[in-house]
Parts: C-alpha cells; structure tokens; sequence
C-alpha cells in the first residue's frame, strides 16, 4: 500500500525489493521445514524449483514426501520432460552428508570462504569507496548546476523552453548517478553479508562436534545451505548436481582427498 510522504526515496524502496526478489520462504508443510526447499533444490531440465510434493500411503501407513518440479506440478507433464521425483528423506540425508563434511574440516572451509569472498571483491569495478566519492560528487554538481540554470533564467539569458529543457537533462544526469551509487552500496552489503556469514559457519557451526553436527534440525541446515549458496540441481537421470559459493574445489592442506560443493551425488 502507498505511503505519501514516508520520507523513504522510492531508488531505496525499488532496491530493497531487487535484493530480496529471489528470497523464498523453506515450504513447512507436513509440520516440519524441509531444508531443500526454498529455492535450493531446481530441476535440471527446466531449472525451476522443485516444490514439495506428498502421497498418501497405502494401507494407511501416512504419507510420503517427494520433491517435483514445480512446472510440471503447475502445468502438466508436457511443461517439463523431468521424470524424477526424488523422495525427501533420501536425498536430504544425501545433501547434508555433503555439507556437514565440509563442516566437519575448518581450515578447508575457511580458505574456500575467504575465496568466495575475494570472488566477490574482484568482481566490482575498481575501489568502491573512490567510485561512490566520484558519484556523490557527481549530484552535489548537478545541485549547483540547477542553481545556476535558475540565475540565468531570473535574469532573462534563459528561455522558459530552454531551462525546462536544461532541467530534465539534470534530472536524468542525478538519477543515473543516484543508481550507480545505489549499485555500489548494494554490492557493499552482498560482501558484508559474506563476511558474517562466514564468520557464522567458522565460529558456530564449524566448531560443533559431529555428532552436535548431525542432529542439527531441518531448519538450521536450511540456513547453513542458505549461508554456502547452496545449489542441487536434480539431473534428468535423477543424480543431484550440487555446487555453492564456494566454487569447484579446495583441499585441505593434511589431506589428500577431494572436497568440493561442485559434486554429483
């Protein structure tokens, strides 16, 4: 609903709704949070989310619980050609071993983290903080321009048609200048909220013993997969693709296995 006068720039609005356009809520149904919905498990075929999809038992033995391509489930078997419907209380146990191992070795997940972060810093453009310097500058300019195109028409040396046309160019020069600086603000929390994730998975969840480790609740996984960027995708032979932020691989200095989130399970 619209709020005359809230004192909120309508850029802030409009940004706060990109940045959480692709939040999704884990599905609770049955009573319980299952920890792939939400957007992190997607079908391989189409690429939309997999929905939670439940059957009733024969013989009244409850239900059972299935993954489904939200397309298909919406729209038909001929939207999407996947066939699979991977059952909930196997591939979730699947995923979490996946994770929870990456849990289980700090200084392994630590590098990754630092890297995925690093990502992150070289993908901006330049210094953000000179950059932002440059576009603040940039409005304050256009201020004063204003000011003098107003002078000058005061004084005649400005037609009406002539300033008007001065004054919508400026608009448009602050307005761009306002959405670069809104950018870079933006990418600025994105590594922000980085750095406390990864200081989230280190300092809490890395630090658990295995065994506190695997009786975390459906939720809490949730928010460790959220925190990693976690992606599975469900491969039209029903294998689960998964990969995260923390990009193909690392391995651990004392170890010679592979660890990666960039498996197939």
């Amino acid at each position: 609903m619209p709020v005359p006068n809230s004192g909120i720039p309508r850029e802030w609005v409009d940004a706060a709704r990109e940045e959480i356009k692709e939040n999704k809520a884990p599905s609770a149904a049955g009573r319980r949070v299952w920890e792939l919905s939400g957007g992190i498990l997607r079908c391989g075929s189409c690429g939309y989310n997999m929905a939670l999809h439940s059957v009733t038992a024969p013989r009244a033995k409850g239900m059972h619980f299935y993954y489904r391509c939200r397309k298909r489930g919406q729209n038909g078997i001929e939207a999407c050609p996947q066939r699979k419907n991977p059952r909930a209380g196997e591939i979730e146990p699947q995923v979490w071993g996946l994770v929870s191992g990456l849990l289980k070795e700090p200084e392994p997940l630590k590098v990754g983290l630092e890297e995925m972060i690093e990502a992150e810093r070289k993908g901006k453009r330049g210094d953000p903080d000179e950059e932002a310097k440059v576009w603040v500058e940039r409005i304050a300019e256009v201020g004063q321009e204003r000011r003098g195109y107003l002078r000058l028409a005061a004084k005649g040396h400005m037609s009406d048609d002539e300033l008007d046309e001065a004054l919508v160019e400026l608009v448009d020069t602050r307005e761009a200048a306002e959405r670069e600086l809104q950018a870079l603000r933006s990418r600025q929390e994105v590594i922000e909220q980085l750095e406390r994730d990864k200081d989230t998975l280190l300092d809490s969840y890395a630090r658990m013993t295995p065994e506190a480790l695997d009786t975390l609740t459906p939720e809490e996984r949730h928010h460790v997969y959220k925190m990693l960027r976690l992606a599975v995708e469900v491969a039209p032979d029903g294998a689960l693709d998964v990969s995260g932020g923390l990009g193909d691989s690392f391995v651990p200095e004392n170890q010679h296995k592979h660890i990666s989130l960039a498996k197939r399970i």
